[in-house]
């Protein structure tokens, strides 16, 4: 199982980080968050606390460690928050095991792992890893989140939320993305769903959002404007007030 933590009272949220973070990106939320959740934040295989469990070969396995990690932390229900590759083990959990979601924040998602618009391809990713080297790769990328760049006052916390990754688990997700297809699945999700991105995405851009938005029923859509691919630690108040009120329809 992964590592995970808890905080908070009320309905259950699970928060699920992307590539090359941990559950430190997600502080300003969840101390955001616990004022009405109980919030249970998960470590991916690679990262954080979970540094050294093992990438599971495909993206859909995936799903299945983290739906696992989720039962093991005595959830037989709860709501969830992807960003990134959290939105797409989100999505997937969705269409495994919909009975375990009650709702879903796809958040800088994409409805298959190929992105064609994103900043870079995954094979010129890898080779920069290996090139720089982990730490100096994960530096630069979560710059590549922030319309502002390393100029967004936030953008220390992204940095420190990815330092010390596993560079052989991170480059073992990377190889796994191309294969990963949810976009001719989609209109089988029928869990209530929230889609977010910004509109200066670089990494997943915003027409990924939109063809998620088209195809899940009665999906909800928020693009944040003049913000990049980390929404939440750009426009904090606006994505604060619309993920809660989403999370807190009925339902929970």
């Amino acid at each position: 199982m992964l590592d995970w933590q808890r905080r908070g009272e009320g309905p259950n949220v699970v928060l699920v980080h992307g590539f090359l973070g941990s559950s430190m990106v997600f502080e300003p939320l969840a101390e955001h968050l616990v004022r009405h959740f109980t919030v249970t934040t998960i470590d991916l295989p690679g990262f954080g606390r979970s540094h050294d469990a093992s990438v599971p070969a495909t993206v859909e396995a995936l799903g299945e460690l983290v739906a696992a990690t989720i039962r093991s932390a005595g959830l037989d229900s709860c709501a969830i928050l992807g960003h990134s590759l959290g939105a797409w083990i989100a999505l997937e959990i969705s269409l495994q095991q919909p009975a375990l979601l009650e709702r879903m924040v796809l958040y800088g998602g994409s409805p298959d792992g190929y992105c064609p618009a994103r900043f870079e391809t995954y094979e010129q990713s890898i080779a920069r890893i290996r090139a720089q080297g982990i730490d100096s790769f994960a530096a630069e990328l979560a710059a590549e989140w922030f319309l502002r760049g390393k100029q967004d006052p936030m953008y220390p916390l992204a940095r420190q939320a990815g330092s010390h990754a596993n560079e052989a688990a991170a480059i073992r997700h990377v190889e796994s993305w191309n294969q990963w297809r949810a976009g001719d699945r989609l209109d089988a999700v029928e869990t209530p769903t929230l889609i977010v991105c910004g509109d200066s995405d670089r990494s997943t851009h915003p027409d990924l959002s939109i063809a998620m938005w088209k195809k899940i029923a009665r999906a909800q859509l928020f693009i944040a404007p003049g913000a990049g691919h980390i929404v939440h630690l750009e426009q904090t108040l606006a994505f604060n007030t619309i993920v809660t009120r989403f999370l807190g329809q009925a339902g929970l």
